[in-house]
């Protein structure tokens, strides 16, 4: 048994509430359950009882054990003063307010019906990835949209208090936000963190004075520590004698990252560091006025023309220093733009939205991830055997958050379709 479970049962009120009593005879009727709360203080808010022939408002209170409200000193936490129920698994002691007055308990061992319980626990225990994905076809399909459009709500939100928490950091500063969040995305997985650090390290305002792109160049790969003098390479020597003048005009000397923070190994050449800071450079030089051209794109084709910008000619045939291609170097491709509107561009519009309080940002951004293609993973593989068609980002989206918030951390009875499934049948 657990609190999350008895959450559940009383806000469905899957309970007998026949001749319903409290622990000390009195007659109950719910007249309002509450509503759920997630933050601290008393588990439901708003609740409506009627005990005996008073009826009383305030918060209710969920625990396994009546003593538990001991063990969680809530007599001693003054939000707890409104509790006007407490509803327990077990009854194992008499709870007391401050002015020794008891608080009304109900106790709902005996008021079960063993089937819900034995069908919960089959479902949290189910070996199965996905844990109801024997009954998932069942679902109506109302449900699924409903809890998958819930699903990806959540996923942007968190993802949009990152980027408030980093606006928080550059003291509102938009355009030095933005500019560092499209840094760590061109890093992707692997050198995320180092692109981060590199941007933090050298401030937009820097790259924004730069009138030519090998400045912005010599920038970027001499604060990522990536530049030496003694070379045969004249783009490399270039690249070095330009830092070493904007090092010293700008005072970065002490900012710049080690060499051995770049990731390398087990890279693809056209996913290394050095291709992705060249283009980096090229779409940060472009661009100007970065948070205002970012935050007016009106479609994904718009954005996708943002990047299309020629890069500088040594790293059309070069993935490192030094070392010419065989091939042309691939450009910024589709799935990595795909990639850096779904992990940035949309959390942004969504973060900017709730800033400025305009729910057109939202919308425009879940607009957005239903103009791009879906990705393609196990998580979304998993999805597709269960029947479920993953057509654009707003669909994959959810579902990995439906896999990873919801399936992985077993949270059935926060999930619509988890309780479609359990609902006790006629």
């Amino acid at each position: 048994m657990n609190e999350s479970f008895l959450h559940y049962l009383w806000q469905f009120q899957y309970l007998e509430k026949n001749d319903l009593r409290t622990t000390e005879g009195e007659s109950v009727s719910v007249l309002k359950t509450g509503v759920l709360n997630t933050n601290a203080g008393p588990d439901f808010s708003g609740a409506k009882i009627k005990i005996n022939e008073i009826e009383w408002a305030g918060t209710v209170e969920i625990h396994i054990k009546s003593s538990d409200w001991i063990l969680h000193n809530h007599q001693a936490d003054a939000a707890y003063e409104n509790v006007i129920l407490h509803v327990v698994w077990e009854n194992d002691k008499p709870i007391f307010r401050k002015d020794k007055t008891p608080i009304p308990t109900v106790e709902l061992k005996k008021r079960v019906n063993e089937a819900i319980i034995r069908d919960y626990q089959k479902l949290i225990n189910s070996s199965n990835v996905i844990a109801c994905e024997k009954s998932f076809a069942k679902v109506d399909e109302l449900v699924k949209i409903s809890m998958l459009e819930r699903a990806l709500m959540q996923r942007l939100e968190l993802k949009s208090i990152q980027v408030a928490e980093l606006l928080k950091f550059n003291k509102a500063d938009w355009d030095e936000t933005i500019y560092q969040l499209l840094a760590k995305n061109f890093g992707f997985k692997v050198n995320a963190d180092p692109f981060f650090q590199l941007a933090k390290s050298l401030p937009y305002k820097i790259i924004q004075k730069q009138s030519q792109l090998l400045h912005v160049e010599a920038l970027l790969f001499g604060q990522a520590g990536m530049l030496e003098s003694k070379t045969k390479d004249e783009y490399l020597s270039l690249l070095f004698r330009e830092f070493h003048l904007l090092e010293q005009k700008y005072s970065l000397s002490k900012s710049k990252l080690n060499p051995s923070q770049w990731r390398f190994l087990r890279l693809r050449p056209s996913n290394f560091p050095t291709v992705r800071l060249a283009q980096f450079a090229t779409f940060i030089y472009s661009v100007k006025n970065i948070s205002s051209l970012l935050l007016s794109a009106n479609s994904y084709t718009s954005i996708q023309q943002l990047f299309g910008h020629e890069r500088s000619k040594y790293w059309i045939n070069h993935y490192r220093f030094g070392k010419k291609a065989k091939g042309k170097v691939p450009e910024l491709g589709a799935s990595s733009i795909q990639n850096i509107v779904i992990n940035t561009i949309a959390p942004l519009w969504v973060a900017y939205g709730k800033h400025k309080d305009e729910q057109t940002f939202i919308d425009h951004a879940l607009e957005l991830l239903q103009q791009v293609p879906a990705e393609q993973n196990k998580v979304t593989r998993t999805w597709n055997r269960l029947g479920l068609k993953v057509k654009t980002a707003f669909d994959s989206q959810a579902l990995i958050e439906l896999y990873n918030g919801f399936c992985q951390k077993r949270q059935c009875l926060n999930c619509s379709v988890g309780i479609s499934i359990l609902k006790p049948k006629p």
